[in-house]
């Protein structure tokens, strides 16, 4: 069994042949209809599904929310000898599984990063918008169904419903009087900040396996010049982007994404043998 104190969904991770990775804010629950349309494409994949450190089940966390320690928090879920996963992450998460395969390489044969946030220096923490935004937070609702109502018609208006169901039942918990973020407002800060404060950007170059960059084109984040001063940087990378979509593609439209996932991993002949 794993010696990581992240909360996973699907298979025990050292059984796994992909790992998925949620962006900052949320819980592994939202790429998991991404990740169901990719295996509609190619066949089960025996995807092992990561709440990342303070995130989802994975509260309350008592280390610290720095990306590199996410990284090693997501290795230590590893079997020893375990490698040549495919690693599905969104934004944050996307960013930790390039961290992971730097600390251990091997661990993934195929990156599928949607939107990774892995930005250039300096290092250093950085009270960006979005972690002054999230400090802001409302931590709590009267009801499932106003949580529900508040980010359908807010930020996440642009959301399937299903994701957005996804994210109401399992960011939250019903504490008896209110529905609760699982992923507090502090904690969401606090790992907003940490974004800046890693070398990922300068050790991508050390990744071997090859990597597909997704975005949309109507990302605020990912657009050129970053886009591409980003991709070139790996040593085998391809960049997709999907039309319409923003940062949050996943939730928008998990079937496209899904469908330009399997189509990578069908072309560079890494679909993985279940046993």
């Amino acid at each position: 069994m794993t010696s990581s104190p992240l909360a996973t969904s699907g298979p025990e991770p050292e059984q796994a042949s992909l790992l998925s990775c949620h962006a900052t804010g949320f819980c592994k629950e939202v790429l998991a209809p991404t990740v169901r349309s990719l295996e509609d494409r190619v066949g089960d994949l025996g995807a092992c599904h990561v709440d990342l450190p303070g995130h989802g089940a994975s509260t309350p966390w008592e280390g610290p929310l720095g990306w590199h320690e996410a990284a090693e928090a997501v290795v230590a879920l590893l079997a020893p000898d375990q490698a040549g996963l495919l690693g599905v992450g969104h934004s944050y998460g996307g960013a930790v599984l390039a961290r992971a395969e730097i600390l251990r390489p091997g661990s993934f044969q195929h990156l599928l990063l949607i939107e990774p946030i892995i930005l250039p220096p300096p290092y250093a923490p950085q009270d960006i918008p979005l972690a002054v935004g999230a400090a802001r937070r409302r931590p709590s609702f009267d009801s499932r169904e106003a949580a529900k109502h508040r980010f359908g018609v807010g930020p996440f208006a642009n959301w399937r419903e299903d994701v957005l169901d996804a994210y109401v039942d399992f960011g939250f918990v019903d504490d008896g009087d209110r529905w609760v973020l699982r992923c507090k407002p502090d904690v969401e800060a606090e790992t907003f900040r940490q974004g800046s404060n890693v070398d990922t950007w300068d050790r991508v170059g050390e990744i071997d396996c090859p990597v597909t960059i997704v975005a949309g084109s109507e990302s605020g984040t990912h657009h050129d010049p970053y886009l591409s001063l980003l991709a070139d940087r790996f040593l085998d990378v391809e960049v997709v982007v999907l039309d319409g979509l923003g940062h949050l593609a996943p939730m928008e439209d998990p079937e496209a994404v899904g469908a330009v996932l399997a189509d990578a991993i069908v072309r560079r002949g890494s679909v993985p043998t279940i046993d």
